[in-house]
């Protein structure tokens, strides 16, 4: 049998060895071919025909746009660190493993995908998503007498990657870097890695630095000067007390000539210089100056020797106290500044909260306006009455007045601030304001119109009108007591000469009822809060949903606390959607007259299909009772 079974064997000098100049892959498919010859055919026209796939063909702009979706980080253009602009409920690093994944399908996709993966940069030290928790275990460097192992530095690998593959191809890849962003850790240890990867991106316009630098300390002095040299068009930069000799350096024009943000703090150096070196940025729109005495009203003012202060588009300022109304004032009468200036945010300066209608009467284009105040005496109402706040463009106010700790815990000195607030938006003058932020948590109370309630020993307002008497308040209707009153007469509120709420009644309405112009957001935090809660206001909500009639308002809006456009403070609008935790309820009428507060819908941020956001369900607003036990063991958080 074996004999037979050799007979049969083909030797192996028999097999046909493949030619030294046809590869390996060709040979093995025509000796396939070989064997198989009635699918000759097939193959013919697999090589010879197109398959239709119009995928393949997307215009450019359309592929970027659909691959934002994929990756949303790569569209992050705002001057934020990395810790403040991080999407809330996504996996940064998953999708961009998901956007590489598609740049491999084929050439026109990969070049599309480079150059949204290149675009902005940042790196983060882990997954926000459930793959932690393996690849954590995966890194450890383990071995036979070291179970636990030492973690691996990620954020660390991922910059010297980072680096290696920028400085192997700086012709293509360097110049498609503008933001840059690494997590804080990363950024204050590693400076050479750091220093070595700017150098090879010429048209860098944002870079997350170590602290050091905006001081001048002398560790980072060769950072600085790479920065200075490889990085002409940076667009923001921050100096604190110890750099005044880097910002008087600004004065000669040849140093980052296109900021477009700058934060002092604590800067301790001559007023004129200062205002020179501001005047040099040409490009300047947004200015943070915090705890910085040099600042005061001359800085704003007009002078014959010194240049202009720059007109800009946002301007804050936090402990200047000697910065007062009668400077922005001075600053707002240019028309160039009137023009420009779209956010303004103070706190704890010169200008207090009884000077802030002559700054808004000045300030004929500003959209956000911030003032935060801690306040030691009750509102000024012996000089006289103070004019409400006028201005015909503002959207969104933060209103945020709060006793301050020398204060009294029961003195509620803060009830005239808010009164007055209150009596500003009954007169009309701030017809676009649609979210108004306060730190009373009973302010939305006093928007409705409505009396305080009466005690229970106080008995009822009127005694019920009698049939006699009933014509003389049905007003000709016919009927034996005034109509939706029930049969007790409601006798309309009577205000004093000197109430500031007696200018706000509108008589058409009837019943001397103040009322709403327009629809109003009110954000409301008390002192023991942790998060902002919400109440939209409307116009008809003093009136019980217009005679009674059960009106409900849903929430339409979805964003967050107000971001910064340029990445200094929460004041205006940001990159993305998002950024401060609120309770959403809206307030609805019902049949008895008055206001019940209902959750409302909040949706969510997140993109289909990634890890942290796979759920794609909503918030249940209205829970079923749960066991006591708590959720199964599997969807336990491992952290807490």
């Amino acid at each position: 049998m074996k004999s037979a079974m050799k007979f049969f064997r083909r030797s192996k000098s028999s097999q046909p060895k493949p030619p030294k100049n046809i590869p390996q892959d060709d040979f093995e498919r025509s000796k396939y071919r070989q064997y198989n010859s009635h699918l000759n055919n097939y193959y013919h026209y697999a090589e010879t025909a197109r398959v239709f796939a119009p995928w393949l063909e997307l215009p450019t702009p359309i592929l970027e746009r659909i691959f934002s979706f994929v990756c949303p980080h790569t569209q992050d253009e705002s001057y934020e660190t990395c810790e403040q602009s991080a999407l809330v409920d996504a996996c940064m690093l998953c999708d961009l493993r998901d956007l590489s994944h598609a740049g491999q399908v084929c050439k026109s996709w990969r070049a599309t995908a480079v150059k949204l993966m290149y675009h902005s940069i940042r790196i983060d030290s882990v997954h926000y998503c459930a793959r932690e928790i393996d690849l954590s275990e995966k890194r450890k460097r383990t071995s036979r007498f070291d179970r636990n192992g030492v973690p691996e530095d990620t954020a660390s690998a991922r910059l010297h990657l980072l680096c290696r593959s920028l400085r192997d191809d700086p012709t293509r890849l360097g110049i498609l870097v503008q933001y840059l962003k690494t997590p804080y850790m990363l950024r204050e240890s590693k400076t050479s890695a750091l220093a070595r990867t700017i150098a090879v991106l010429p048209n860098l316009h944002y870079v997350d630095l170590p602290e050091g630098l905006y001081s001048d300390d002398p560790a980072y002095h060769t950072l600085r000067l790479e920065v200075q040299a490889r990085c002409p068009h940076l667009r923001k930069m921050t100096y604190t007390s110890g750099s005044e000799r880097s910002l008087e350096a600004l004065s000669t024009g040849n140093i980052w000539p296109n900021l477009e943000v700058l934060e002092l703090a604590k800067i301790n150096m001559d007023p004129a210089i200062l205002r020179h070196a501001l005047t040099m940025l040409r490009r300047l729109r947004a200015l943070k100056v915090s705890d910085c005495r040099v600042f005061d009203d001359d800085m704003f003012k007009y002078n014959d020797v010194l240049p202009a202060f720059p007109a800009l588009e946002e301007l804050i300022l936090i402990d200047t106290p000697r910065v007062t109304s009668d400077g922005l004032v001075a600053y707002l009468s240019r028309e160039d500044t009137q023009r420009q200036l779209k956010v303004l945010s103070l706190s704890n300066t010169g200008v207090g909260p009884t000077a802030l209608h002559n700054v808004l009467a000045h300030a004929s284009s500003l959209t956000t306006l911030s003032i935060t105040e801690q306040v030691d005496s009750a509102f000024p109402s012996y000089s006289g009455p103070v004019p409400p706040l006028v201005n015909w463009s503002l959207q969104t106010l933060r209103f945020e007045i709060t006793p301050s700790p020398s204060t009294p815990p029961y003195a509620s000195i803060t009830a005239g601030y808010y009164s007055y607030l209150a009596s500003s938006l009954f007169a009309g003058g701030l017809p676009r304001l649609s979210a108004v932020y306060v730190r009373d948590e009973n302010f939305a109370d006093s928007l409705l119109g409505l009396p305080p309630p009466m005690p229970g020993f106080a008995g009822d307002r009127q005694r019920p009108s009698s049939s006699s008497s009933a014509g003389m308040f049905s007003m000709g209707n016919g009927g034996l007591s005034p109509s939706g009153t029930g049969g007790y007469g409601n006798a309309p509120p009577r205000f004093s000469s000197n109430n500031p709420f007696a200018a706000a009644i509108n008589p058409s309405h009837g019943g001397g009822m103040l009322s709403l112009n327009q629809t109003l957001e009110v954000f409301t935090k008390g002192e023991d809060d942790l998060d902002w809660g919400s109440i939209r206001m409307d116009p008809f909500d003093a009136y019980g949903g217009m005679n009674n009639r059960s009106r409900s308002h849903n929430r339409s809006s979805t964003l967050g606390r107000p971001l910064s456009s340029y990445g200094l403070a929460d004041v205006g609008p940001g990159w993305q959607a998002g950024g401060g935790a609120r309770r959403g309820s809206a307030a609805q009428g019902n049949s008895a007259g008055s206001f019940l507060a209902v959750p409302g819908g909040m949706a969510g941020h997140g993109r289909k299909g990634s890890v942290a956001s796979s759920s794609g369900a909503k918030e249940d607003l209205w829970p079923r009772p749960s066991s006591s036990y708590g959720a199964k063991k599997g969807d336990r958080d491992l952290w807490r």
